[in-house]
């Protein structure tokens, strides 16, 4: 596993800034970053000054998430295997506003497969996403991180928790030619490939596969999400001029939203967000 911990390392230290840029780069991802800012939006706790809300947000990279919920006014930790993708965040955090660099006391790096920097049930909300478990691409490791960031989440938190999609990954091939010969022969064989400037090693859950991957860690899902919904693999100039046109955009992005958690939709997208919960004292309605 050290092996292949060290290469997904490499790969995300090798471009920060890429990673950075990566959710504002294009519309398949700019649509990432929408529906899963609708997921958080829907399902974290809310903030008041009687009751704070402590997020984890492992796997986070150069703290895009971790910015965007500290300006809202959750108090974040960051934590993230990249040394280079920590030092850009921690950039990012220095460059913000006073309230929001208050609100992000840790900055970690470290493996999702070992949380142990955190203590047991400490954050009411768990983050996990941009398809961060799929990195760890073999079964037990990916088994003991499930069960890490269970452990570190209150009983009755929310968990968000995305994954590569492997049908998403097939269609992917057709829209984008080049991504034939990433893909193909392995994935169908094994699940694994290597994607993103850096080639980090990834496994593509299947939905299904998914979902009982979280029942099996004693998380109960409560809801899936397709995060490039409607759009998925619909071309980027259509979507580009889609999104720039104001008739045109609201009722669309309405629709996006309202069915990016519809089955049908779901099995499509390149990644796939869960919503799930640790059992227990439930805080917020599902």
């Amino acid at each position: 596993m050290e092996d292949t911990l060290a290469q997904v390392r490499a790969a995300y230290d090798h471009d920060p800034e890429w990673e950075w840029r990566r959710l504002e780069s294009g519309a398949q991802y700019r649509l990432e970053h929408l529906i899963t800012m609708h997921a958080l939006k829907r399902h974290l706790p809310a903030v008041t000054p009687d009751r704070p809300c402590h997020v984890l947000d492992a796997g986070g990279g150069p703290g895009r998430y971790t910015l965007a919920l500290a300006a809202q006014g959750y108090t974040m930790s960051l934590f993230d295997l990249s040394p280079a993708l920590l030092a850009l965040a921690r950039q990012r955090i220095a460059e913000s506003d006073p309230a929001v660099r208050e609100r992000v006391p840790a900055v970690v790096e470290g493996s999702i497969t070992d949380l142990s920097w955190f203590g047991n049930e400490q954050f009411d909300a768990v983050l996990c996403l941009g398809g961060v478990l799929s990195h760890v691409v073999e079964a037990a490791p990916r088994r003991q991180a499930l069960a890490e960031l269970r452990r570190v989440a209150k009983p009755g938190a929310f968990l968000f928790i995305a994954v590569m999609n492997r049908l998403g990954a097939y269609r992917s091939t057709v829209q984008w030619p080049s991504c034939y010969t990433q893909y193909f022969p392995h994935l169908p064989e094994t699940g694994i490939a290597a994607i993103g400037p850096g080639g980090a090693l990834t496994y593509y859950f299947l939905p299904e596969e998914f979902v009982s991957s979280l029942a099996a860690a004693d998380l109960e899902p409560v809801r899936l999400y397709g995060c490039n919904g409607l759009g998925a693999h619909l071309q980027e100039a259509h979507l580009d001029a889609l999104t720039a046109d104001p008739e045109r955009w609201p009722t669309w992005c309405q629709l996006l939203l309202s069915t990016c958690d519809h089955p049908n939709i779901v099995g499509v997208s390149n990644h796939l967000l869960a919503v799930a919960r640790r059992p227990g004292p439930a805080d917020e309605p599902a």
